[in-house]
């Protein structure tokens, strides 16, 4: 299905109490730009060498690689939906303020500029999550009080992959959903733990510690795999407990992880 909505507008395709399904088109062309982009054995790659190159890319590559703060740009689209260009251009989040980081957000508006007219093509929301995801977020959050809302936002791009944020309307997670019904949910129950078990795994770490880096082999490995096991972890549990008919699933789900 081709779509193109309003960068900043919410394109809702299915909801549920607190869980609306959206599509927010500068969100699914920046992981679109960030899928051409080929960062060899990094826990953040979205490569897919099957997307078409253009000159635009070596250019970001380089900017990519040299930002300490590069991480930042795979959220920014999710915490700025309805001014991603002007925020890239003028304010950059924290973490992209630095000389590298705003050479990162010049190079993503020329790439974003650069597929400005290719379709996006977004899928149909699977209903059939809503009722098990609505189990599962409140048993994650039952000891905070109510789940914030949450959006799921259909971005082709991420493939299997999943990235989240937390704004002042509630949680935000990116997901492509065109995968199937059990990843979706398994991949969207993992972004949104990661928000209650990655505080408890940060109080852990000393400050003198290496910074967390999602790139194997770097110093800061280690740290990003613990949040990343804390979060799996929990996960399986609350399928557990709360949604045991999809254990399988999140089972074939984590396999990939190899934990």
């Amino acid at each position: 299905m081709d779509s193109r909505t309003s960068a900043g507008r919410d394109a809702p395709i299915g909801t549920s109490v607190n869980i609306a399904f959206v599509r927010w088109d500068g969100a699914a062309r920046l992981y679109a730009v960030l899928a051409r982009l080929d960062l060899g054995a990094d826990a953040a790659s979205l490569f897919d060498a099957r997307l078409p190159r253009g000159p635009w890319v070596e250019p970001l590559l380089e900017a990519y690689r040299a930002a300490p703060g590069r991480l930042m740009l795979h959220g920014v689209a999710l915490l700025r939906p309805s001014d991603l260009r002007s925020c890239l251009r003028h304010q950059p989040p924290a973490g992209l303020e630095d000389p590298a980081g705003r050479r990162l957000c010049t190079a993503s508006l020329d790439a974003l500029d650069a597929i400005a007219d290719e379709p996006l093509r977004y899928a149909e929301a699977p209903q059939e999550i809503l009722e098990p995801l609505q189990a599962l977020r409140g048993a994650l959050w039952e000891r905070v009080g109510p789940p914030p809302a949450l959006r799921v936002v259909d971005c082709p791009a991420l493939g299997r992959a999943g990235r989240a944020v937390s704004s002042g309307e509630g949680r935000v997670v990116a997901v492509s959903l065109a995968e199937p019904a059990e990843h979706v949910l398994c991949q969207v129950l993992h972004e949104e733990t990661h928000a209650v078990t990655d505080p408890l795994v940060r109080e852990s770490w000393t400050p003198s510690g290496a910074r967390r880096d999602t790139a194997v082999g770097s110093p800061g490995y280690a740290r990003h795999q613990a949040l990343e096991t804390a979060a799996i972890e929990v996960g399986d549990a609350l399928i557990a407990a709360r949604a045991p008919q999809w254990s399988d699933a999140y089972q074939r789900w984590r396999a990939r992880f190899g934990v």
